[in-house]
């Protein structure tokens, strides 16, 4: 029998504990049903001393070849969270630093950069513009989004529509992260050629408390919330219907394991009892950050989802593009997969967020 240490034991019981506090706060699944409304709540929280960390979202995990996916992943302010921070790329105090990683599989359009919020980017309280130095603007309100990307090479104009069968992925008095469905229309540019692009995607948000919103300078590692494990992943079912699927640990515990569901004209609802992921297989060389730090990413998985003793879905995945570094402290892609969704045989493509720091 293995041996285990004091400071094992430790470990383990600090994260069942966060683990049933963060269960006993969060009301997600009490908002599960509601239509979305609070408008007001979508708004970068760059004038607000508690909430004072944002994240904005745009994900596309079906795009035509060479691309494949697209996903846009920014986050105003830093979060003093293990998972999230990437202190090496800060270019302004913590509260004031904001940053995006964007892309697509195609070679040349990842980008991964970090702004000073006063000196590089032009935000407006109420979230009608958001413009992170010349790479990234989002305009207009929910419903209606417009996202622009502008690079070199690669140029991405595409117009939201979102919907309001809300995906509460979190909703606690310090930390409430939302996705919503919406359908794009718009081009995209890639070595000068154009292509006309359309479909459904997700729409993405969070804010949470931080407490650089009280102090200018950098946490050190010990006072950072412990989360130390986060995969999310988006697999396009068909044209009216997502399925999200998430994993989070923190101390090397999980802490949420499941499954959201969500189909047009209807409420989201999930499925976390019976929800598990499992790696196949590792990529066959760790990857390296920027900032010196090793982390396998995953080659082939399993996600299996059930409800009481009926199987929902069977997703094996095969990760087919390059990672780009910058989702929070890890790493986003694109990959195929194969399977079965109520009894029903399915294939095609999906996206992924990837995180360990363990």
């Amino acid at each position: 029998m293995e041996n285990v240490t004091f400071g094992e034991k430790l470990q383990h019981f600090a994260g069942s504990l966060f683990k049933q506090a963060f269960q006993t706060v969060d009301t997600a699944e009490a908002q599960h049903g509601k239509p979305f409304k609070d408008r007001t709540l979508i708004r970068p929280n760059i004038d607000n001393k508690l909430f004072n960390v944002s994240h904005y979202g745009v994900m596309i995990p079906d795009l035509p070849e060479p691309f494949r996916y697209f996903s846009l992943m920014a986050i105003i302010g830093t979060a003093g969270n293990r998972l999230i921070d990437t202190d090496h790329m800060l270019v302004d105090e913590p509260a004031r630093n904001a940053t995006q990683v964007s892309g697509t599989a195609a070679e040349g359009t990842g980008q991964f950069a970090s702004y000073s919020i006063d000196r590089d980017c032009d935000i407006r309280t109420d979230g009608s513009l958001i413009r992170l130095g010349n790479d990234v603007t989002l305009s207009g309100t929910y419903p209606e989004v417009r996202l622009q990307i502008s690079r070199e090479e690669f140029e991405l104009d595409i117009t939201l529509h979102c919907y309001d069968n809300v995906t509460w992925f979190a909703h606690t008095p310090v930390y409430k992260h939302l996705g919503l469905m919406a359908d794009y229309k718009g081009h995209l540019k890639y070595k000068g050629e154009r292509h006309d692009i359309s479909g459904h995607c997700t729409y993405e948000y969070f804010t949470m408390a931080s407490l650089y919103g009280f102090t200018r300078k950098q946490l050190p590692h010990q006072l950072k919330v412990p989360m130390d494990f986060f995969t999310y992943q988006i697999v396009h079912i068909d044209d009216d219907t997502q399925l999200m699927l998430a994993k989070i640990g923190v101390l090397r515990e999980t802490c949420l394991e499941a499954a959201f569901i969500r189909s047009r004209g209807e409420a989201s609802y999930t499925l976390s009892k019976s929800t598990n992921f499992d790696v196949t297989r590792f990529e066959d060389n760790p990857a390296v950050t920027p900032d010196g730090r090793t982390m396998r990413l995953p080659k082939e998985f399993t996600w299996t989802v059930q409800d009481n003793e009926r199987t929902v879905a069977i997703i094996h995945g095969t990760v087919d593009t390059p990672f780009t570094y910058g989702l929070c402290s890890g790493y986003v892609g694109g990959y195929r997969y194969e399977g079965e969704f109520h009894g029903k045989k399915v294939s095609g493509r999906a996206y992924i967020e990837y995180v360990d720091v363990s």
